[in-house]
C-alpha cells in the first residue's frame, strides 16, 4: 500500500495476526466477530495514520505557498517601483550648526622691511642697504570679558626654511578650559560688569632676521575675545628709509595684493607665511599691465608648518609698474604681504608693506589715503624718474573687461577729479589712475564697475629734491557691530571713517595703562570722510591712547588708519573682526 493512499479494508479480508495476539476463537461466530473488531481497529488506526500523514504533507505545501506569495509580493513591489515614480521622504535640508568648541584666533604680522639676501653693505649709511637708525616694534591689545578676565595669548616667530616656528612667547597667561569654553560672563563677582585692557609693546618682534610673527589669542566664554595687533617700522637713513605701519591680519586660503612695482630701482618681495600645524601648497597668479604674466615657479610652492618664504617678484614679472598678485593655498591657511621699496637714483623713494585687499568685486571702498598738496605732488612727480610716484588708484580686472568709475571723498564729500574718474581695464590686466590736483587731506576712494575689480591706492609724502615715502591703502568691507583697532606706539595716527549713506560710530578709547576712556559718538555725513585723531580721544593728562573700540551705531561704516612719522607716512586697513561661530553648518540631503 502506498503511503499516499488511505487503506480500504473489506470486512471479508482476513488480516494476518501478530504472534503476540490472543489465540483465534474456535467458533465460526466468534471468529467473525473477532475479524470485524480487528477490522475496525485497523480502519481506525489507518485513519489516524492517514490524518497524521496529511498534516505533515500539508504543512510543507502551505509553507511553499506562503513562500510563493512572498516572491509574488516582492516581484509586484519591484514591478510597481519600476512603473510608479518613487516618492522622496520629506527631509529638512537646511544647514544647521554642528556645535564645536571655540578655537584660538590667529593673526599674522609682517616682519620689518629687509633687502633680499645678497645685498652688500656699504660704508656710507646714507646709501647703505642696512639702516643704522631702523627701529621696529609691535603693539598687541586685548580686551577682557565683562568679569575682567583676559584670554591667553602668545607670539611666535615664523622663520624662513622648514625648521618650523620658534618657541612661543607668552603675552597673557592661558585660562582653564572651563573658562575658555564656558558661558560668557555678564559681570564680575560683585555683580558689576568689569572690562579692562592689556597693552603689550614689543621691540624687534621678528628678531634680527625680521621674521614674520603670529599672534594667537585663546577664546574666553566660548567666544573670540576682542583683540588686535599692529607693527611699526621707521628708519631715517639707508635704502629702507621711511615709515610703515601694518595691521596683523588673519591667515586665509586666498589673498589679493595690488600695486607691486618691479621696474628698475624698485624691489618688491612677496612674503608667504604658514602659521598652521598643517603643510600648505600655494599657487600664484600674476597680472600686469599687458595681461596675465606666465612665470615658472609660481605653482606648487610648499610651506611647512611654521615656515615663511620670500620671493622677489622682479624675478617672476620684471619691469611691471603695477603688478597684482593672487595667492591661493590648499592645506593650511597662509598669510601674504609684499615688502616694497624704491630708489630714485641714490635717493630713497619710500618703503611700504602692501597688505591684502578685498576680493574682486564691482564695488570697493579704500579709506585712509593721504596726499600732499597739489603743488607739492606736482613738484615731486615733475622730477626725472618720479613720474609714477604720485598718488594713484591701482586697478586689476582678473576675469573680464571692466569700466570703472572712481570717486574720491574728503571731509566735505566727493571732490572733482581732473581726469574725470572713468577708466577702462582690460581682462587680466592692471591700470594706474593718477589722482592729481587734490588738496592735502585724508580721503576715501570708492570704485564702482560693471565687472569685478581688485583695487588698491597709493599715497605720497615728502618734498622735491629730498626723500619721499609711499603708503599703500587696501579696500575693506564694513566694520560690523564691534571692532578693536590697535594703534602703533609712538606714532601719530588717525582713524579715517567713511559711510556711503551716512552713519554713526561709537568710539571708546583704550589707554596704555589698560583703562577704558569715556565713549563718544561721531556722526558721518553721506559720502564723506571723517578723520579722528587717536590723541584727541583722551584728556591731555591721560595716558596715551593705544587702541579704540569701534561700535557701529548707524549705517555701514568703513575704516582705515593713516600713520605719520618723522620719516614718512603709512596706512593700514581695518577689516571686519574675525567672527567665532558656534558650529560648522552641516546640510543633510541626498
Amino acid at each position: 500500500m502506498s503511503q499516499d493512499q488511505d487503506p480500504e479494508l473489506s470486512p471479508d479480508q482476513e488480516p494476518e495476526l501478530s504472534p503476540d495476539r490472543d489465540p483465534q476463537p474456535t467458533g465460526r461466530g466468534q471468529r467473525r466477530s473477532q475479524r470485524a473488531a480487528e477490522a475496525r481497529d485497523q480502519r481506525r488506526q489507518a485513519a489516524l495514520e492517514a490524518h497524521q500523514r496529511g498534516v505533515v504533507r500539508k504543512a510543507p505545501v502551505a509553507a511553499g505557498l506562503a513562500g510563493a506569495g512572498v516572491v509574488v509580493l516582492v516581484a509586484a513591489a519591484v514591478t510597481a517601483g519600476s512603473l510608479i515614480p518613487s516618492s522622496t521622504p520629506d527631509v529638512d535640508g537646511a544647514a544647521v550648526p554642528a556645535a564645536l568648541n571655540a578655537v584660538p584666533a590667529q593673526s599674522l604680522c609682517a616682519g620689518p622691511p629687509r633687502l633680499p639676501a645678497g645685498a652688500e653693505e656699504g660704508t656710507d649709511t646714507q646709501f647703505s642697504p642696512v639702516s643704522t637708525s631702523a627701529d621696529s616694534g609691535l603693539t598687541s591689545v586685548l580686551l577682557s570679558d565683562l568679569a575682567g578676565r583676559f584670554p591667553g595669548s602668545s607670539l611666535v616667530n615664523l622663520p624662513a626654511g622648514d625648521a618650523g616656528a620658534g618657541e612661543p612667547e607668552e603675552l597673557t597667561a592661558p585660562q582653564p578650559e572651563e573658562v575658555q569654553q564656558g558661558t560668557p560672563a555678564t559681570s564680575g563677582e560683585d555683580g558689576v560688569p568689569v572690562r579692562e585692557a592689556t597693552v603689550e609693546d614689543l621691540s624687534s618682534p621678528g628678531g634680527d632676521a625680521g621674521d614674520p610673527t603670529a599672534v594667537t589669542v585663546e577664546p574666553i566664554g566660548g567666544q573670540a575675545a576682542p583683540a588686535d595687533a599692529v607693527s611699526l617700522y621707521s628708519a631715517s637713513d639707508g635704502d629702507l628709509a621711511g615709515t610703515d605701519a601694518s595691521s596683523c591680519g588673519a591667515p586665509a586660503h586666498e589673498h589679493w595684493l595690488a600695486g607691486a612695482t618691479t621696474t628698475v630701482g624698485s624691489t618688491a618681495v612677496l612674503v608667504l607665511s604658514n602659521p598652521s600645524a598643517s603643510a600648505s601648497t600655494v599657487d600664484l597668479s600674476l597680472f600686469g599691465g599687458s595681461g596675465p604674466v606666465e612665470a615658472p615657479g609660481t605653482t606648487g610652492i610648499v610651506l611647512a608648518p611654521g615656515e615663511s618664504r620670500s620671493m622677489v617678484l622682479g624675478g617672476l614679472a620684471p619691469d611691471e609698474e603695477h603688478l597684482a598678485v593672487h595667492v591661493t593655498a590648499q592645506g593650511g591657511a597662509v598669510g601674504a604681504t609684499v615688502q616694497q621699496h624704491r630708489l630714485f637714483g641714490v635717493t630713497p623713494g619710500g618703503v611700504e608693506i602692501i597688505q591684502p585687499t578685498a576680493a574682486p568685486s564691482q564695488t570697493a571702498v579704500l579709506p585712509g589715503l593721504v596726499v600732499p598738496s597739489a603743488s607739492n605732488a606736482e613738484a615731486v612727480t615733475g622730477q626725472d624718474g618720479y613720474e609714477q610716484a604720485g598718488p594713484a588708484v591701482l586697478l586689476a580686472a582678473p576675469t573680464a573687461d571692466a569700466t570703472a568709475e572712481i570717486t574720491v571723498s574728503g571731509p566735505e564729500g566727493p571732490v572733482e577729479l581732473p581726469e574725470g574718474g572713468v577708466v577702462d581695464v582690460e581682462a587680466g590686466s592692471t591700470v594706474r589712475f593718477p589722482l592729481d590736483g587734490l588738496d592735502h587731506d585724508i580721503y576715501t576712494v570708492t570704485v564702482t564697475a560693471d565687472a569685478p575689480l581688485v583695487a588698491g591706492a597709493r599715497g605720497l609724502s615728502g618734498q622735491a629734491d629730498g626723500p619721499v615715502d609711499l603708503s599703500s591703502v587696501s579696500a575693506v568691507g564694513p566694520l560690523g557691530l564691534e571692532r578693536l583697532v590697535a594703534r602703533p606706539s609712538g606714532a601719530d595716527a588717525n582713524l579715517a571713517l567713511y559711510s556711503d549713506a551716512g552713519g554713526a560710530v561709537e568710539i571708546t578709547p583704550v589707554l596704555s595703562d589698560g583703562s577704558l576712556g569715556e565713549s563718544l559718538v561721531r556722526e558721518l555725513g553721506p559720502k564723506s570722510t571723517r578723520a579722528v585723531a587717536f590723541d584727541d580721544l583722551a584728556d591731555g593728562d591721560a595716558p596715551e591712547v593705544s587702541a579704540v573700540l569701534l561700535e557701529t551705531a548707524e549705517g555701514q561704516v568703513h575704516a582705515g588708519v593713516d600713520v605719520r612719522g618723522e620719516q614718512g607716512i603709512s596706512a593700514y586697513p581695518v577689516v571686519p573682526q574675525q567672527q567665532q561661530v558656534s558650529g560648522v553648518p552641516v546640510r543633510v540631503g541626498y
